[in-house]
């Protein structure tokens, strides 16, 4: 007599783990977008592995992605919850690339360059004080890279998020480098949105060989000038970019 097995496998899926970042994202990006309000009960895991033709597996899955941003939680006799915004991790690369979405407005940009001119200067100071040759070297990679792309192309911002996070890496301190995944998302929405502007190289890269050259000379408060003022150049640049996107 052949024993039954209580437990039932989904067959395999190979396009499902695809599938499940999809209801990742998606799900998230409701949340943040305020169409599953604070407070409100998610569908159930059947029905949003219906909706995403996920298993039930991978909305667990993503369901406990979801929960460590803390944007969820799971209550008993009620079903998953959408938390307070004041609980979301609002540091999260992801969470922060969801409530931008694809229109950041002036707000935004402001309250980005904000951040920026909080923490950049003095660890690009520190930088100057601290950095390693390596550290100088990934700085300087990154640079030349910037230098010889196009600077509308993926490239040429890859190179530029990666110049300013080898900066913040090249610190020292654990601490101040733990903000690098959060500031290289905003750089990665606020980049595309300066070079709308209409700048070519030459309006961009000078200033980025300023802050590196003051890096390599030590020169700590000559590297904290500079990089305010760069800073104060670029947030003029986005303000004028998402002017021009009418957003």
């Amino acid at each position: 007599m052949m024993s039954s097995d209580s437990t039932r496998h989904e067959p395999p899926d190979p396009g499902g783990q695809s599938r499940a970042t999809s209801a990742v994202e998606e799900i998230g990006r409701r949340i943040v977008l305020g169409q599953f309000e604070p407070g409100s009960v998610l569908p159930t895991t059947e029905s949003l592995a219906s909706e995403f033709e996920v298993s039930r597996l991978a909305i667990r899955e993503s369901m406990k992605t979801l929960a460590g941003k803390g944007l969820i939680e799971a209550r008993p006799r009620r079903g998953t919850v959408v938390r307070p915004r004041s609980d979301w991790n609002r540091l999260d690369p992801d969470v922060l690339r969801w409530h931008i979405t694809d229109r950041p407005n002036a707000a935004f940009i402001r309250g980005v360059f904000e951040v920026r001119r909080i923490i950049e200067p003095q660890a690009a100071a520190l930088t100057a004080e601290r950095a390693s040759q390596e550290v100088l070297g990934a700085i300087e990679a990154a640079f030349q890279k910037m230098e010889v792309s196009d600077p509308t192309s993926p490239e040429s911002i890859d190179a530029d998020v990666a110049f300013h996070s080898a900066i913040l890496a090249g610190t020292g301190n654990d601490f101040i480098a733990a903000f690098t995944p959060v500031i290289a998302a905003a750089l990665n929405v606020t980049f595309p949105i300066q070079r709308d502007v209409g700048y070519g190289r030459e309006h961009f890269v000078p200033s980025h060989k300023l802050i590196l050259d003051a890096i390599k000379c030590g020169d700590i408060d000559g590297t904290r000038d500079i990089y305010l003022k760069f800073l104060t150049t670029a947030e003029q640049d986005a303000i004028s970019g998402v002017r021009k996107r009418g957003m």
